[in-house]
């Protein structure tokens, strides 16, 4: 069995401030070593659960998607790492059974939600694909179903791990802290964080036969609403983009991979 795992940091257990999930302090070296171990914690579960393959994508865009702490890493896995990036999601096709996401956070504009965001952190405040309103989850989860695999875990706050399970049913999910607002939160002890995520993620693998793929059908329609008609404007200069309002773009398509790739989401 083959397990795809994505990873982000701002769903890492005790990470809760902007300067944690940023270079350039020892705030964001310690964070990338909770991530780490978070996502060793997952490794660990899968193959207890049964998985043979794994390969880890550092997805947190900071450094250029590389946060993963190289000597902390688990020997039985690959990792995706680094940037620029000619596909944001390398290495995935069809032949992966499942997916985990490690450290996810909710979408931009969620109260109670620690360290909200829809793939930048103060440009995007709506995303919608088919009129359904998305973060990070719903559009990754939706690559991941048009190679037809399911995400089978989400680790990450409360309001994450909600918002994972009302778009793709009983997943296993592992709320590692609750928010009291955007940067301050009530937090497992990390060490805890990963007996639940090692526990959750062996589960995951189990009950592999009981997901499915979050799946868009076409014709497909992408929405981005900016916080700033600068961000439209940038956008609007590449082809098939289409300009709704001074703040919001639509990108429309049969094909979702081919959308998503206008955006740079894939």
């Amino acid at each position: 069995m083959k397990l795809y795992i994505l990873t982000d940091l701002e769903g890492i257990s005790y990470v809760v401030r902007e300067e944690q999930t940023s270079p350039g302090s020892k705030e964001y070296e310690e964070a990338c070593l909770l991530l780490t171990r978070e996502v060793n914690a997952a490794i660990d579960g899968a193959l207890e659960g049964g998985v043979t393959e794994i390969l880890v994508n550092d997805l947190h865009g900071a450094r250029g998607g590389f946060n993963l702490i190289p000597e902390e890493l688990h020997e039985h896995a690959r990792y995706v790492t680094g940037g620029p990036r000619t596909c944001r999601m390398a290495g995935l096709d069809e032949s992966f059974d499942l997916a985990f996401m490690v450290g996810y956070h909710a979408m931009a504009g969620t109260q109670g939600a620690v360290l909200d965001h829809t793939m930048s952190t103060r440009v995007i405040v709506d995303a919608y694909i088919n009129d359904r309103k998305v973060g990070e989850i719903g559009i990754d989860a939706s690559i991941l179903g048009y190679f037809n695999i399911p995400v089978a875990l989400v680790t990450g706050c409360r309001m994450a791990v909600k918002e994972a399970e009302s778009l793709l049913g009983n997943i296993e999910g592992v709320v590692v802290k609750e928010g009291f607002s955007r940067n301050f939160a009530m937090c497992l002890p990390p060490v805890k964080s990963r007996r639940l995520i090692r526990e959750a993620a062996k589960r995951a693998v189990q009950r592999a036969k009981e997901f499915k793929p979050f799946k868009i059908n076409p014709p497909i329609t992408v929405r981005v609403k900016y916080s700033h008609p600068n961000y439209a404007d940038i956008q609007a200069r590449i082809p098939r983009v289409e300009r709704e309002d001074s703040r919001t773009i639509v990108v429309r398509g049969e094909d979702l991979l081919d959308v998503m790739r206008i955006l740079g989401w894939y």
